[in-house]
């Protein structure tokens, strides 16, 4: 078993999040719609899959991370509701006759493939948005007809937003979801800012329509119990609280590079302790260290100056006094400008004591020069 993985943690690698599992979990069966909000890598997908898993409902995940156009838009999300007639109809006979009748009004071509039914869309055809609203209606009919219920998980939803600019889109989404009882939506983004925009302004159609589920870092106590537990079956043995505690230090609880740094230590041949953790993540901050380098260096020369006075000052508050800017060496204003960009990009966070932190520790890690 992989007790650490660093892309999706299903089944036992799933650790806590039992409170965000139980509201999922509750408004699926009231088919109530729900937004999950979180940074990146912080176990938004495995959440989801997780609630998926146990509530035993056919699902289907629409990444839209791809999209480039509302045509784009429209092929993912109705290739998301093949899949899901797939899983409600067995026989490949049945499931090509279902399918061909539900797609036949929309002027799209139905092929059996092994893995389901795959599309072929007519470029001479309704607009993409009656398209997505005839088709999600539908796909609701068919599941209460069938007295089912499916998921509809639409992952970097912001997608949505930035291409479809008059809202329409998100206009017969939303009616959508407010009219089915047999389909259930979950919408997700890895843009926090660009998310909450669609979910949280009152003139566009997804106000107030989402239960919102926001996932923190999962607390040491509880990490504590998988970790031991889990390097107890890989060595039979137990690690100590020093060593737990340089893991905590190290990753700040992001729950990506928890998991990375725990993998890469549970390839070892003996249990690991302090200063074999130590080497371990200065390893890996700096066999990674290039590739972050080229990613800031995308940002602003303010954003980045400011950046690693953050890195190497982690208990700031006021940012904006004379103090602190003669030490940035930038007006008010220019931090003013950089911090809010780096927030809106999940770079920097306010923590629950008001101070200024950057969001990822190997990005603090390869700008405050420790290794």
């Amino acid at each position: 078993m992989n007790y650490f993985p660093t892309y999706l943690a299903i089944d036992e690698a799933f650790c806590n999040r039992k409170e965000e599992l139980s509201r999922m979990i509750y408004n699926l069966k009231g088919n109530a719609p729900v937004l999950l909000i979180s940074p990146r890598r912080f176990g938004k997908t495995s959440l989801a899959l997780q609630a998926f898993k146990q509530i035993k409902w056919p699902y289907a995940h629409v990444d839209l991370y791809k999209a480039l156009s509302q045509e784009d838009i429209e092929k993912y999300i109705l290739n998301g509701v093949g899949n899901l007639l797939g899983q409600l109809e067995s026989t490949p006979k049945k499931l090509l006759h279902l399918a061909g009748d539900f797609f036949a009004s929309l002027q799209i071509k139905v092929v059996l493939e092994k893995a389901g039914v795959k599309l072929e869309f007519n470029q001479n055809k309704i607009s993409a948005t009656d398209t997505i609203l005839k088709s999600l209606e539908k796909l609701h009919e068919i599941a209460k007809n069938k007295k089912k219920h499916v998921i509809l998980f639409l992952d970097e939803f912001q997608v949505v937003g930035e291409i479809a600019k008059n809202n329409s889109i998100e206009a017969a989404i939303r009616e959508a979801a407010q009219k089915s009882t047999h389909v259930a939506y979950i919408f997700s983004g890895s843009n926090r800012h660009l998310i909450e925009e669609i979910f949280n302004d009152k003139k566009r159609p997804f106000y107030k329509l989402c239960d919102h589920i926001k996932l923190n870092r999962i607390n040491q106590d509880e990490y504590t119990k998988y970790i031991q537990a889990a390097f107890k079956e890989i060595y039979k043995d137990i690690i100590n609280q020093e060593s737990l505690k340089i893991i905590f230090e190290l990753t700040e609880c992001h729950a990506y590079y928890i998991n990375k740094l725990c993998s890469l230590l549970s390839q070892n041949k003996i249990l690991a302790h302090s200063k074999e953790i130590l080497i371990t993540w200065q390893r890996f901050v700096l066999e990674n260290k290039s590739s972050i380098e080229r990613e800031l260096a995308l940002l602003s020369l303010n954003q980045r100056k400011l950046l690693i006075f953050l890195a190497n000052e982690p208990r700031i508050t006021g940012l904006f006094s004379k103090e602190l800017t003669q030490q940035v060496n930038l007006t008010s204003s220019s931090i003013q400008r950089a911090i809010a960009t780096l927030i809106e990009k999940d770079y920097v966070y306010i923590d629950e004591n008001k101070f200024y932190k950057i969001l990822d520790p190997l990005i603090k890690d390869v700008l405050n020069n420790k290794f």
